[in-house]
């Protein structure tokens, strides 16, 4: 801890065990530091992997990850939280506002409180505003490698935010389902009322 408040840290490389322990002290750095943190564990043990990233950690990796894989792990990392900090500070959809500095939400004048791996997934789709994101990618940049063919994840976390974001969430306006490649978070349309023109026609009898 006084190495991380006296060194300035880019990225934070977590080995852990399956104790209650490992998972407290990594919610202690998480909370007084906003630096990613990649874990390192044993991948077998699926509920602790889970825990770790809807904690908030950036990835979670396995002990036996070879070193050349972790490298490039820590080097896309790294690329995309040099990304973020020259995006804009905010994307706007609809009544929704992501604040990508506060990692905070709104829709409308009220703050959604979202999980870390909910901030995750809509932040990801966010910054893909418009374009269809697949499920494997989804997947990757949110979970993690290991997890690209956890769709059950997805579809899970994805009704989480409907639930939170949408207005009738049976009905998604946003966050659409793009049938048999992944999800897409749009502009919400003003339903538009149809107009029907009646049309009266007369027949005139011969003569």
């Amino acid at each position: 801890m006084r190495s991380l408040m006296t060194h300035d840290v880019s990225l934070i490389l977590l080995d852990v065990d399956a104790s209650e322990e490992s998972l407290e002290f990594f919610d202690i750095l998480h909370d007084v530091s906003d630096v990613p943190v990649i874990v390192r564990g044993v991948m077998a043990d699926t509920d602790n992997v889970v825990s770790y990233l809807e904690s908030g950690a950036a990835d979670f990796v396995g002990r036996t990850t070879t070193l050349p894989v972790l490298a490039a792990k820590i080097q896309s990392l790294l690329r995309s939280v040099q990304s973020n900090g020259s995006v804009a500070g905010s994307i706007e959809v609809g009544e929704v506002s992501i604040d990508l500095r506060s990692r905070t939400v709104t829709k409308g004048a009220e703050e959604v409180s979202l999980t870390p791996l909910e901030y995750r997934l809509l932040k990801e789709l966010a910054t893909n505003k418009g374009r269809p994101c697949s499920h494997k990618d989804l997947l990757k940049s949110v979970w993690g490698e290991d997890f690209t063919n956890c769709s059950h994840y997805l579809r899970l976390y994805v009704g989480y935010l409907r639930q939170k974001l949408e207005d009738n969430p049976r009905r998604p306006r946003m966050l659409l389902t793009e049938w048999g490649y992944g999800y897409r978070l749009v502009e919400p349309k003003t339903a538009s009322r149809r107009v029907r023109t009646r049309v009266s026609l007369r027949l005139a009898s011969p003569g």
